[in-house]
């Protein structure tokens, strides 16, 4: 029997690919091919440690290394001793450390006959112009089926790496998990105490990053966005949440600081990353991700299944996901006042209900977990295998989960 190898270019990210390889997994298992998936993962990794919590190691191949360089090297080894029908899926394999990898393996993965696939999640950018040409270099070799995670990313990746971009696939929401607050849901611990301080909670979700930098986050521009809030009269607390990387949390410490000298300290919190996002999705007014060149922006999606209100950048693939549905709710990410203005104007707007559930319909749409896993079962050539497509579970709408003085629902 065939299967389907996926290898992920992170394993200790609280991101993106992790996510998205979980949710294949339950994609797979709801097809009924659970046993033609296998995903890759370093042992001890993040991600081998998701997949367990969350009882699926059925499609778990755990490789032994010390780090990611080495965890990729031995991957693509362990890669070439599988026969060479099993198709091999790259997920977001770009950055610079892993290209020289991608190189050397290139000549027997294409003497082999085995179907490279690589699914994008960024830009693949690169200001150094021997980064930009070493890119070109590896695709060049490898010339894998590009698939990719937005419109916004694939007018990059045809114009600079790969011509053959095979699919635009919105990466796929777990809608059993992501959907409004139900009676009987409570808080988590760490958010009760601004919940019940009765501020509307401004949350947004993400790795702290470093500023200035191709996927800056721009976690730097919320604080001017709460400063002004605060001095229009509003009462709002803003709560980032995602992993920082940085040696001693120093990315952490400056936007504490920051925060400090715009006399926002006090409506300004961040707290560490958690598998368990969903439930301060439930909690919140809006989510607000200002990114100006996020590839596709998956917490805007999981926000909306969540019945959660998005302000977000007119950029970058946030923006195309706004456009579809609700783009009053897109600002200029560099204009904090606008910003501001954006949030004011959403929670005071009657018709905030039926965008958000013109969202959610949209999510269901095009995010939709056995949608995703059959296109990249028929991408990656295990339909030949005969099989058999499930009909996707349907959303159940709601808007319940928001306090009255919102938009007048409990």
């Amino acid at each position: 029997m065939r299967k389907l190898i996926v290898l992920p270019g992170y394993c200790d990210n609280l991101g993106g690919v992790l996510i998205s390889s979980s949710v294949l997994g339950v994609g797979f298992k709801s097809a009924q091919i659970s046993e033609q998936l296998c995903l890759l993962a370093r042992s001890g990794s993040l991600l081998e440690q998701y997949l367990r919590q969350t009882n699926q190691d059925y499609c778990l191949q755990t490789i032994p290394a010390r780090n990611r360089l080495e965890f990729v090297k031995r991957s693509l080894d362990w890669v070439q001793q599988q026969p060479p029908d099993y198709p091999l899926l790259l997920d977001n394999c770009v950055s610079r450390e892993l290209i020289p990898l991608l190189i050397r393996a290139a000549p027997a993965l294409r003497w082999s006959g085995r179907s490279v696939h690589h699914i994008f999640r960024d830009l693949a950018l690169s200001y150094n112009p021997l980064g930009r040409w070493a890119r070109k270099l590896a695709f060049a070799c490898l010339n894998p089926a590009a698939i990719c995670n937005s419109q916004f990313t694939a007018q990059h990746i045809r114009q600079h790496l790969v011509p053959n971009v095979r699919a635009i696939l919105y990466p796929p929401i777990d809608l059993q998990r992501f959907k409004s607050r139900q009676i009987g849901d409570t808080p988590p611990a760490d958010l009760k105490p601004i919940f019940d301080s009765g501020a509307q909670i401004i949350l947004t979700p993400s790795r702290i990053s470093e500023p200035d930098k191709v996927n800056d986050k721009n976690l730097r521009a919320l604080l001017p966005v709460l400063a002004h809030l605060k001095a229009l009269g509003h009462c709002y607390h803003g709560v980032v949440i995602g992993q920082d990387a940085s040696p001693g949390k120093t990315r952490t410490a400056d936007l504490l600081k920051l925060a400090e000298s715009l006399e926002v300290a006090d409506c300004f919190t961040v707290l560490p990353p958690t598998f368990e996002i969903e439930k301060y999705y439930k909690y919140a007014d809006l989510v607000l991700t200002l990114a100006p060149r996020e590839p596709f922006g998956r917490t805007v999606a999981e926000a909306i299944a969540c019945g959660v209100p998005v302000v977000g950048s007119n950029t970058g693939g946030v923006g195309e996901i706004l456009h579809h549905f609700a783009p009053e709710w897109t600002c200029d990410p560099h204009n904090p006042l606008a910003v501001a203005e954006t949030i004011i104007r959403l929670n005071a707007d009657p018709n905030t209900l039926n965008l958000l559930s013109q969202g959610q319909n949209w999510v269901k749409t095009n995010c939709n977990v056995n949608s995703y896993t059959h296109k990249i079962v028929e991408i990656t050539g295990l339909a030949a295998q005969g099989v058999t497509p499930v009909q996707p579970t349907p959303l159940q709408v709601s808007s319940c989960g928001f306090k009255e003085t919102k938009f007048g629902h409990e």
